[in-house]
C-alpha cells in the first residue's frame, strides 16, 4: 500500500513540471494572440480611412481565423479578450465593446469551422482548401461580425452611417483581413519545420527584395500607371515557392499598395480615401486569391506526381514515352531504378533502350515494338534486361501507339519488374514437381509394405516383418525430411527464418546429427573439436545432416565420408568431404540454388535439389557462407564457415 502511494506521489511530482511548462506555453500563446489582435486593431482603427471602430483595414480578422485554425477553437477566449480590449480602448463604451467582441469571436469560430468543413485542412495546398478559406472564412463568417457590430453600434447610437453602408465597410475590412493575413500566417506555420537549402534561402531573399522594390516603385514612387510590373515577381513566387511564395508576395504587395492608397500615391478614381482603399484592396484580394489558386493547383499536381511515383515504387512499375519523330525516350524515376541506371536529364534513344535488353530477347522485342507501331495496336510482352552490374531482371512491358492526323507519332506505356513473381512461380512449379516426384517413391514404398502387412502378416516370418518395418521407418524418415526441407524453403522465401543462438558443443552436435543419417554401408569419420560456439543448434544440425545426406547420395557404397569441425580464430568451419565423382567447376555455385541438382551427369541421383540450398540459407542467416571445392585425391569438399561465433575450446583432446 505504501509502495503504491509512493509511486503515485512520484508520478505526480514528475508530472508537475510538465503541466507547469504546458500551462506556461498556453499562456504565452494566449498573450501572443491577444497582443497581435489588439495591436493590429489599433493600427486599423487609427488610420485616416477608418470610420470610428469600422475600418476597411482590419488585419485582426485574419489573425483570429489563423489562430483558431492553427491552435484550435479552444483559444477563442484570446480572440474575445483582444476584440474587447481593442474596441474598449478606441472610444467605444464597455457595453458596446463587449457586444462587438461577441460578433468578432463568433466570426472567427464559425470561420474556422467552415474552412475545415469545406477545405478539409488549413495548409491551403489544395484548390478546395483555398475555396474553403474564401467562402467559409471571407464571405460567410465575416457577415456575422458585420451584422452584429453594426447592429450594436446602431442600437447604441454610435454611428451616423446608414446600416447598409456601415455593414458593407465592416464586412469588406474583415474579408480582406481573412484573405490577406490569414493565408500568410497559415503557410508560415505549415513551413515552420522546413529546412530550405542555401540556394532556396538566397532565391527567397531575392524574391522578397524584388517584390518590395517593385511594389514601392509602383505604389509609392509614382509608377502606379505600370501595375503590370508586379506580376512577374508574383508569378515567380507562386511558381517557385507554391503557397508560401503566393501568400508572402500577395501580402507584401497588398500591404504596400494599401498604404499607397491611404496616403494618396495611388490616385484611383474614388470620392474618399476610404473608397480608394476599398478599390485597391479589392484588386489585391483578387490577385491574392488567384495566386493561392495557382499555388494550390501546382501543389496538387506535384502531390499527384509524388503519389504516382510512390505507387510505381510499390508496384515496381515505371512508365515511358517514345517520341518517334525525335527518337527521344523519357523514363520515370522508377523505370530508371528497374533498369539500374541513374535518372538522366536528357532523353534516351530507342537504340539505347534495346542495348539494355538481354541479347537473346533483343530481336524479339524490336520486332514486337515495330509490328505494334506499324499496326497501330497495343502490345504486351515479357523480356529480360541486363543491368550495368550484370544482374538480369524480367520485365513485363505494355504500350500503345499515339496517332495524330492519321499518322503514328509516339508510343507510351509501362514496364513492370516481375522478376520476383516469375521466381515465385518457378519455385512453386519446382516445388510441385519435387513433391510429386520425390514423395511418390517413399509413399509407394509405405503403401506397398503396409498392404503386404495387412494382407500377408500371418504368412510372414518374424525376420520378414522386421525388414518390412525397417523399410517403413526409412521411408517415413525420408518423407519427414523432405517435408521439413520444403517447409524451410517456404519460410526462407518469405523471409521469416531467424537465428536463435546458444552456446553449443559443436562436435557433440555433429555426432548427434550424423548418427541419424542412413549411411548404407559408407564409412563416416568425425574429426576435430571439441569446440563451443554460439549457434542456432537446430539449423547447424540441418546443415550437417543435409551435407552428409548429399554425400551419401552421390558416392558409391563402401566409400568414405569425412566430417571435420575446425576452429579458425573465432570462426567455425564445418567440412564434409567424400571420395565421389566431385563437382565440375561450372556447377559449384548453382548447386546451392533451390531445386537445382547440379550437372546432368548426376540427374539420375534421387533428390529434390533442396538440401544444399538450405545449407546455403542457414549459413547466410548466421552471417556466413557455403561453398564446394575439390578434395585432394578426388571427390568433393563441402565447406560452411560461420563467422565470429566460437566461444572457446571445450574440455577434451586438443583440436
Amino acid at each position: 500500500m505504501t509502495s503504491a502511494a509512493g509511486r503515485a506521489t512520484a508520478r505526480a511530482a514528475l508530472s508537475r513540471p510538465r503541466l507547469t511548462a504546458a500551462r506556461a506555453r498556453a499562456a504565452a500563446v494566449f498573450a501572443g494572440v491577444l497582443g497581435a489582435y489588439v495591436g493590429t486593431a489599433k493600427l486599423g482603427i487609427e488610420l485616416p480611412v477608418g470610420h470610428g471602430v469600422i475600418t476597411p483595414v482590419w488585419a485582426p480578422s485574419g489573425i483570429a481565423l489563423a489562430a483558431l485554425l492553427i491552435l484550435g477553437v479552444r483559444f477563442w477566449p484570446a480572440v474575445a479578450a483582444g476584440a474587447f480590449l481593442a474596441n474598449a480602448t478606441s472610444g467605444a463604451s464597455l457595453a458596446v465593446a463587449a457586444g462587438i467582441a461577441v460578433g468578432n469571436t463568433l466570426e472567427a469560430v464559425v470561420g474556422a469551422v467552415l474552412v475545415l468543413r469545406i477545405g478539409g485542412d488549413a495548409r491551403l495546398e489544395r484548390v478546395r482548401s483555398v475555396l474553403g478559406l474564401v467562402v467559409g472564412g471571407a464571405v460567410v463568417s465575416t457577415a456575422i461580425a458585420a451584422t452584429n457590430g453594426v447592429a450594436v453600434l446602431s442600437l447604441a447610437g454610435e454611428t451616423e452611417e446608414t446600416f447598409g453602408s456601415a455593414w458593407l465597410l465592416w464586412w469588406f475590412g474583415d474579408a480582406v483581413g481573412d484573405l490577406m493575413v490569414a493565408p500568410l500566417l497559415l503557410v508560415l506555420y505549415a513551413a515552420r519545420r522546413a529546412r530550405p537549402t542555401p540556394a532556396q534561402v538566397l532565391e527567397g531573399t531575392a524574391l522578397v527584395a524584388a517584390v518590395v522594390a517593385v511594389s514601392a516603385v509602383v505604389f509609392l514612387l509614382g509608377a502606379w500607371r505600370y501595375p503590370y510590373l508586379i506580376f512577374p515577381v508574383l508569378l515567380w513566387g507562386a511558381l517557385r515557392f507554391r503557397q508560401l511564395g503566393a501568400a508572402v508576395t500577395s501580402f507584401v504587395v497588398g500591404a504596400i499598395g494599401t498604404w499607397g492608397a491611404v496616403v494618396g500615391t495611388v490616385p484611383l478614381a474614388a470620392e474618399t480615401a476610404t473608397e480608394r482603399v476599398q478599390v485597391a484592396q479589392a484588386l489585391f484580394v483578387v490577385v491574392a486569391i488567384t495566386l493561392l489558386l495557382v499555388g494550390a493547383t501546382l501543389s496538387e499536381r506535384e502531390a499527384g506526381r509524388t503519389a504516382l511515383a510512390e505507387a510505381q515504387v510499390l508496384a515496381h512499375v515505371g512508365s515511358w514515352r517514345w517520341d518517334v519523330r525525335r527518337d527521344a525516350v523519357t523514363w520515370t524515376d522508377e523505370l530508371h531504378r528497374i533498369f539500374g541506371v541513374e535518372p538522366q536529364r536528357h532523353p534516351v534513344t530507342y537504340a539505347a533502350y534495346l542495348d539494355r535488353v538481354h541479347p537473346e530477347d533483343r530481336a524479339a522485342v524490336d520486332a514486337a515494338v515495330r509490328q505494334a507501331f506499324a499496326d497501330r495496336q497495343p502490345f504486351a510482352f515479357e523480356h529480360r534486361i541486363v543491368r550495368p552490374d550484370g544482374a538480369e531482371r524480367v520485365v513485363a512491358s505494355r504500350g500503345q501507339v499515339l496517332v495524330e492526323g492519321g499518322e503514328p507519332i509516339a508510343m507510351l506505356g509501362t514496364a513492370q519488374d516481375v522478376t520476383e513473381h516469375r521466381q515465385a512461380e518457378r519455385l512453386r512449379d519446382d516445388m510441385l514437381a519435387a513433391v510429386s516426384h520425390e514423395l511418390r517413391t517413399p509413399l509407394t514404398a509405405v503403401l506397398g509394405f503396409a498392404v503386404t502387412l495387412q494382407q500377408r502378416r500371418e504368412a510372414l516370418a518374424g525376420e520378414e516383418i522386421d525388414a518390412i518395418v525397417r523399410e517403413l521407418a526409412a521411408a517415413a524418415r525420408r518423407l519427414d525430411r523432405l517435408l521439413a526441407d520444403l517447409l524451410d524453403v517456404e519460410r526462407a522465401r518469405r523471409g521469416v527464418t531467424g537465428v536463435s543462438r546458444r552456446e553449443t558443443e559443436v562436435r557433440e552436435l555433429v555426432e548427434r546429427a550424423v548418427a541419424a543419417c542412413a549411411l548404407d554401408g559408407r564409412r563416416l569419420t568425425v574429426h576435430g573439436g571439441p569446440v563451443v560456439a554460439e549457434v542456432d543448434t537446430p539449423k547447424v544440425e540441418r546443415i550437417v545432416e543435409n551435407l552428409v545426406v548429399n554425400a551419401v547420395k552421390h558416392t558409391p557404397p563402401e566409400s568414405a565420408i569425412d566430417v571435420r569441425v575446425a576452429r579458425e580464430g573465432r570462426d567455425l568451419l564445418l567440412v564434409v568431404e567424400d571420395d565421389g565423382p566431385g563437382i565440375p567447376a561450372a556447377f559449384r555455385e548453382e548447386i546451392f540454388e533451390t531445386f537445382n541438382r547440379g550437372p546432368s551427369m548426376l540427374s539420375a541421383t534421387p533428390g529434390a535439389g533442396i538440401g544444399l540450398s538450405l545449407v546455403a540459407r542457414f549459413a547466410a542467416v548466421h552471417g556466413g557462407r557455403s561453398w564446394v571445392a575439390d578434395r585432394p585425391g578426388g571427390g568433393a569438399s563441402f565447406r560452411v564457415l560461420l563467422p565470429d561465433c566460437v566461444v572457446r575450446d571445450a574440455d577434451g583432446p586438443p583440436t
